[in-house]
């Protein structure tokens, strides 16, 4: 169980802003089309731990890893809240490891679901009180093939608020495409120095900078190139490197997305020597 998880946190990511970093890799998603994308493989169990009983994980090591969990916001119990903090709306919550499963408990217990609570009332209380003994199975089934559209606001929040961890993430995606190549996670000569930021505020993929001036979609995308470039070919001139990047960048983002080369030549050296943070939007 996690109880917080902080925005510092570079192994997880919130799903809206993973939706977000993967809306500027692909020219023709939008990050509701990603978020969308997450959910419903969350739904699917593609996100859930290994089984108890999984033949390679004798010892249950993948299975207890803590990057093989989502982290599934749930308000704290009622028994750890004071008398005051009981009648707050809403609640204060907690971070737990859970599967598919677990989102779906949580999920209904909060009436997030789209459409009529009754009928996922009759799905998986059954009549009886007991709960999951009978649909969930096909609950889970039916959520796949619901858009994000038919959620309320609510639940679409919900859903933003998820964590996931970026290996299991990154694992997922390489599964399905090349395009999304090392975005969440790096070689171990950068791991202290992630090529993407944390950006785990839900809000953060709209910040703009001090100066005012918004993000260019191009950043994250020419940050990889350049740890890329530069493991290939160390001996690369900066100015030389700059300029295939901005020439990459051009061929993959509109012109108002690419900031230009002499920005780029002066920011390698914090991409490529981590002597100061990720680009904020230089044009």
């Amino acid at each position: 169980m996690t109880q917080f998880i902080s925005p510092l946190d570079d192994t997880l990511i919130r799903f809206d802003a993973a939706a977000a970093l993967l809306a500027n890799r692909e020219p023709n998603a939008t990050p509701d089309a990603m978020l969308e994308m997450l959910v419903q493989a969350a739904w699917r169990g593609d996100y859930n731990p290994p089984c108890q009983d999984e033949d390679n994980d004798y010892d249950h090591s993948q299975r207890d890893d803590p990057d093989n969990w989502l982290r599934i916001p749930i308000e704290a119990p009622s028994a750890s809240l004071t008398e005051g903090q009981l009648s707050l709306k809403p609640r204060p919550f907690e971070y737990y490891e859970g599967s598919c499963e677990t989102l779906l408990s949580v999920m209904y217990c909060m009436r997030l679901l789209p459409g009529d609570q009754s009928a996922w009332d009759d799905l998986l209380n059954n009549g009886n009180g007991r709960m999951y003994l009978h649909g969930a199975q096909d609950a889970l089934t039916a959520l796949v093939g619901l858009p994000l559209n038919t959620y309320s606001e609510a639940g679409r929040a919900y859903f933003a608020g998820l964590y996931i961890p970026r290996r299991m993430l990154q694992a997922w995606l390489d599964q399905r495409s090349s395009r999304f190549l090392r975005l969440f996670n790096h070689d171990e000569a950068s791991d202290h120095h992630p090529i993407t930021e944390p950006a785990n505020d839900r809000h953060s993929h709209i910040v703009q900078t001090k100066r005012g001036r918004p993000t260019l979609g191009a950043w994250p995308s020419i940050a990889a190139w350049a740890l890329e470039l530069n493991e290939s070919d160390p001996d690369m001139p900066r100015k030389e490197l700059a300029g295939r990047l901005y020439e990459r960048a051009l061929q993959e983002f509109e012109a108002a997305d690419v900031p230009n080369e002499t920005t780029i030549l002066r920011r390698l050296a914090g991409m490529l020597d981590n002597r100061e943070p990720p680009m904020r939007g230089d044009a």
